[in-house]
């Protein structure tokens, strides 16, 4: 078993919160290697109507805490909440965050009085809860900004501020128990603000929750600076760190699928982790559905019994719990998967982050890319060194055509991949339906993958047919139309004979110049409008 001192998940995801904390979902957590779950789903939206501010921690909240804390305990595991604290209120100051709530100012009294409250109340009826779980922006728990209209926090920096008040409430919750740990997840906030907030936190009764990015929480995240400097001040600081990991067939990248198959990738996130001075353990991000189980939580089991194995070792093993007949297809397959994954470009755009829930099918007009930002500290800042699109700006053509290979190239794996896995289910002796799902959730990722290269690729074909008659160049026209029904074609393939595109293909075939007045018009959109007026008057 793993020396690990925590090794974590969540019981359900956001996608699947119903589940309940039965002594059967309780065995196979613990028979997974974990020693701790996280109590609540805590995310934005509350799925399953599960708490994400201590606000939520009524009487009937508490009392399904109670129940889950002795669940875990029946079964030798312990329990960790996870909150957004201090949660954002009803408007008081300008400047809101949504249009009725606005941050909860960690500079009035109030605010620690009413969570402290709270928070008290939740650690004395649950006295065997040791660690917890906070979200300090995020979760619905916005801090003021010192750009802001708070008339108490307008010119006085967040880490001169956040220190103080995450101080004096652990300070509190040690006085109630001696032994708790305030695990501090700083996501949203800057490189640069969590570095100084880290030297001025009392080291004490606290420790560090991270993913092993700074920017987002992905299957493919590789080590980073963020990560490399976190854990060079937490050894200064004696502070333990836990990494958070996605380890499931469902996470961030794979919304809403329950299947996504890539279990090398979950030995790649704990390895990054690992090596910081003061790692303890790992917990999973977005949560175990365990009517779901499958190969990354197999892998990751397997991984749990034997840390120092190899990663062969390992997909050899997670592979024999489908028979040995069919073991070499799935190692080859996952194997794949890996450089598959690695091929999407999730640093295009946040909105990438959910790729596996695209359809092959789109328009016929310009893609237009939206930027995706939140108004936090991260956001404004580090997050735009992770993707390359964060407002609604005029990006060049390559940039869409960099997104559109990267897509053909991890289309073209998980097309393997599908394969591979095919040829497996029909040597398969255990966890049939299990594969057979997974073959049709990395069937809808193949798909989503080769829509986004489908779509990118028309309209800059499209654009490339228009500049040729424009030159009323045969040769070009020629070349340029071949292209774009090449593409039409293989899109016609991926949307499985779908009729609009199949009309469409006819369309184009009638009248190419008719059609590429009516259709994918760049001209219209931000992307291509001062390029196309630079490129026409060259001619």
């Amino acid at each position: 078993m793993t020396a690990f001192k925590y090794v974590g998940g969540m019981v359900g995801n956001p996608d699947l919160p119903a589940v309940e904390w039965s002594d059967e979902q309780m065995q196979t957590l613990k028979d997974m290697g974990m020693n701790f779950a996280q109590l609540n789903i805590a995310w934005n939206g509350r799925p399953g109507n599960e708490p994400l501010n201590l606000d939520h921690m009524d009487d009937e909240m508490i009392k399904v805490f109670q129940y889950r804390v002795a669940q875990l305990k029946k079964f030798g595991m312990k329990g960790m909440p996870h909150f957004g604290m201090p949660r954002m209120l009803m408007s008081k100051h300008d400047g809101n965050i949504t249009p009725y709530m606005t941050p909860a100012c960690i500079l009035e009294d109030e605010t620690m009085r009413n969570n402290w409250a709270m928070m008290e109340k939740l650690m004395r009826a649950c006295p065997e809860i040791d660690d917890f779980m906070f979200y300090t922006y995020d979760q619905h728990a916005w801090l003021c900004s010192e750009f802001g209209s708070c008339p108490n926090c307008a010119g006085i920096p967040l880490d001169e501020r956040l220190p103080d008040f995450i101080n004096a409430f652990k300070r509190k919750m040690a006085e109630v128990n001696p032994n708790c740990i305030f695990w501090w997840q700083p996501w949203e906030l800057s490189l640069g603000q969590i570095a100084e907030v880290l030297y001025k936190i009392e080291p004490n009764n606290f420790g560090l929750m991270i993913n092993t990015a700074g920017s987002e929480s992905y299957f493919n995240n590789l080590d980073n600076y963020w990560v490399r400097g976190i854990g060079a001040i937490a050894e200064e600081r004696n502070i333990p760190i836990i990494g958070e990991i996605q380890s499931a067939g469902s996470g961030v990248a794979g919304v809403p699928l329950q299947r996504v198959s890539c279990p090398t990738l979950v030995k790649r996130q704990i390895d990054i982790v690992k090596k910081l001075p003061t790692f303890v353990g790992i917990k999973e991000h977005y949560g175990y559905a365990f009517e779901k189980y499958s190969s990354n939580m197999i892998f990751l089991t397997e991984y749990l019994k034997d840390p120092e194995a190899d990663t062969n070792t390992l997909l050899r093993r997670t592979a024999l719990h489908y028979g040995k007949n069919c073991a070499e297809e799935l190692v080859s397959a996952w194997k794949i998967a890996e450089t598959a994954t690695d091929f999407i470009p999730f640093e295009f755009v946040y909105l990438y982050s959910n790729i596996c829930g695209y359809s092959p099918k789109h328009d016929f007009n310009v893609p237009m890319v939206q930027g995706v930002h939140a108004n936090t500290p991260a956001w404004e800042s580090d997050r735009r060194a992770f993707f390359l699109i964060t407002h609604d700006i005029s990006y060049h053509p390559w940039a869409l055509e960099n997104a559109a290979l990267k897509f053909k190239q991890a289309a073209n794996r998980f097309e393997k991949m599908v394969d591979l896995m095919n040829k497996a289910l029909a040597k398969a002796e255990y966890r049939m339906t299990d594969l057979k799902e997974t073959i049709e959730d990395m069937d809808r990722v193949m798909r989503a993958c080769y829509g986004q290269y489908y779509y990118f690729k028309e309209s800059l074909a499209a654009y490339d047919a228009r500049v040729a008659v424009f030159q009323g160049n045969t040769e070009k026209i020629e070349r340029a139309l071949k292209r774009f029904d090449d593409l039409m074609r293989g899109d016609i393939r991926n949307q499985k004979e779908d009729a609009v595109i199949v009309e469409k293909y006819r369309e184009f075939k009638e009248d190419y110049k008719k059609f590429f007045e009516e259709n994918y018009k760049q001209e219209e959109r931000l992307w291509a409008t001062s390029y196309i007026e630079k490129i026409d008057q060259r001619y």
